[in-house]
C-alpha cells in the first residue's frame, strides 16, 4: 500500500518523465517510493491498454496547448529550459497523481466511479483458488481443477464449470471437520458463464459478476454463497439446508427455486425476481427471525433499496429479467440512463451521455444482443430520438 503523498509525488513524476521521453512505463525505477509489491502491482496497472488511451489523450492535450505555454514562460523567464522542463512535468505527474490515487484507492478503498465504468477491470474470465492463486478461463477450455489435497474439485467443459464430479467419487458433501475451501468466479464486462454447484445448483452469471462459493457444502449447514452483479440460480432442493445468497446488505434464502438477484454496485436497488418457488428476503447484517422475512412469490420482485434500507414488492414479467441468459435484453418503460448501464456491462464500453433530456426518456424495446452490434442498438434509438453519438475505441459519447 502506499505509505505517503511524498511518495506517490515522485512516483507521479518519474513517470510523468516517461511520457516526455517516450519511455515504457514498465522501465521507471521505483525501487525508492515503493516495495517490490507496491511497484509490481501500480506498474501493472499503469501498464493496462485501458490506460492507453487516457495517456495518450492526456499528451495530446499537452502537446496542443504547449505552444501557447512556450509563449508564456518565454515572456516570464530567462530562457531557463529546466524550469520549461519542470513547468511541463508538474502538469503531467498531476494526472499520474490522480491515476496512481485511483489505482491504490481501487485496492485498498472505496472511491466514487462513473456509473458507467466497467466494475472489473480485466479481459479474462478468472477463478481464484482457495490458495489464492488465479486461473484464467476461456471458453475453449476442458480442464481440471483440484484441491490441497490432489483431488478432483471442478471441471470445466467450455463455456460450464461443474462441482459435481466430485460428488460421483466421494458423496455429496464435506465432512463437517473439516474447513469450508472456497472458490470465487469473475466474469468480466462483455462476457457470461455457467457454473454447477457441488448440490447441482445450476448459476448463471452475468457480465460484470463475481460469486465466491464453497467448493463442497458441509452437511447440515445452510448453503451459502457470496455475489455481486447479475446471476440465475436454479437451487437443488433439500428441506435440511437451505440455500443463502449474501448480495452485499441483502440476504435472499430459498429450498429450492429459480430466481434472479442483481446486485450491482452502481445501482440504488438490489433486486430479486422469482420465477418459481418462494424466497424469503433479509437484511443480511441483522440476525434472522423467520418473522422477519419478506416472502416472495412468483412473479414478484423484491427491490431493497440501499439508501433507505427498506424492502419494496412488486408484481413484474419475469421474462424481462431472464432474457440476458438467452442473449436477448428487453427493456420496458425503462430510462435511456438505465438502458445505457445495461449495454455498457454486456458490450464492455464506457458510454458517457451529456443529453440529459434523453437520459430520462423511458423506452420499449428488444434486442438480440448475440447479433446485434453496440452500433446497431444505438441507430434504432437514433431513429426514434434524434441525437448524436461519437465512438472511438471502448468509449461512447452520446449528445
Amino acid at each position: 500500500m502506499l505509505r505517503d503523498f511524498g511518495k506517490l509525488m515522485e512516483l507521479a513524476k518519474k513517470l510523468a518523465r516517461t511520457i516526455l521521453l517516450r519511455e515504457r512505463i514498465d522501465e521507471v525505477d521505483t525501487s525508492e517510493e515503493l516495495n517490490e509489491d507496491e511497484r509490481d502491482y501500480i506498474l501493472q496497472k499503469l501498464a493496462e491498454p485501458s490506460h492507453w488511451l487516457e495517456r495518450s489523450r492526456l499528451k495530446k492535450d499537452v502537446d496542443e496547448t504547449h505552444t501557447r505555454d512556450w509563449e508564456k514562460l518565454k515572456a516570464t523567464t530567462v530562457g531557463d529550459s529546466k524550469l520549461r522542463y519542470l513547468k511541463v512535468v508538474v502538469k503531467i505527474a498531476a494526472v499520474f497523481i490522480g491515476v496512481a490515487g485511483c489505482t491504490y484507492f481501487f485496492l485498498f478503498g472505496n472511491f466514487a466511479k462513473d456509473e458507467n465504468e466497467p466494475l472489473i477491470k480485466q479481459e479474462s474470465i478468472t477463478l481464484e483458488l482457495e490458495n489464492g492463486s488465479i486461473e484464467k478461463l476461456t471458453k475453449s477450455d476442458n480442464r481440471q481443477f483440484r484441491n490441497s489435497q490432489g483431488e478432483i474439485v471442478g471441471l470445466q467443459k467450455a463455456d460450464q464449470l461443474d462441482y459435481t464430479q466430485e460428488n460421483k467419487q466421494s458423496g455429496s458433501l464435506n465432512d463437517t471437520g473439516k474447513p469450508l475451501e472456497y472458490h470465487k468466479l469473475t466474469v468480466p464486462y462483455g462476457k457470461t458463464f455457467q457454473l454447477v454447484l457441488s448440490d447441482g445448483t445450476k448459476v448463471h452469471l452475468n457480465a460484470g459478476t463475481s460469486l465466491k462459493y464453497p467448493v463442497r457444502f458441509v452437511e447440515g449447514q445452510s448453503r451459502k454463497v457470496f455475489m455481486e452483479g447479475e446471476a440465475f440460480f436454479d437451487v437443488q432442493k433439500s428441506k435440511e439446508q437451505p440455500f443463502i445468497v449474501n448480495a452485499n446488505n441483502l440476504g435472499v434464502q430459498v429450498l429450492g427455486t429459480q430466481f434472479v438477484v442483481s446486485s450491482y454496485p452502481e445501482d440504488a436497488y438490489i433486486n430479486t425476481i422469482l420465477l418459481e418457488g418462494s424466497v424469503g428476503l433479509y437484511k443480511s447484517s441483522q440476525k434472522r427471525n423467520q418473522e422477519e422475512y419478506t416472502m416472495l412469490e412468483p412473479g414478484y420482485m423484491g427491490a431493497w433499496s440501499k439508501t433507505e434500507e427498506s424492502i419494496s414488492v412488486k408484481e413484474v414479467d419475469t421474462n424481462i429479467y431472464t432474457a440476458w441468459t438467452k442473449g436477448r435484453m428487453i427493456f420496458s418503460r425503462m430510462k435511456f440512463n438505465d438502458i445505457i448501464k445495461k449495454l455498457a456491462r454486456w458490450y464492455n464500453v464506457s458510454i458517457a451521455n451529456s443529453n440529459t433530456q434523453l437520459g430520462e426518456e423511458t423506452f420499449t424495446a428488444t434486442f438480440d444482443v448475440k447479433i446485434e452490434s453496440m452500433e446497431d442498438i444505438l441507430e434504432s434509438f437514433k431513429r426514434n430520438y434524434g441525437f448524436e453519438y461519437e465512438v472511438e475505441n471502448n468509449q461512447i459519447k452520446i449528445y
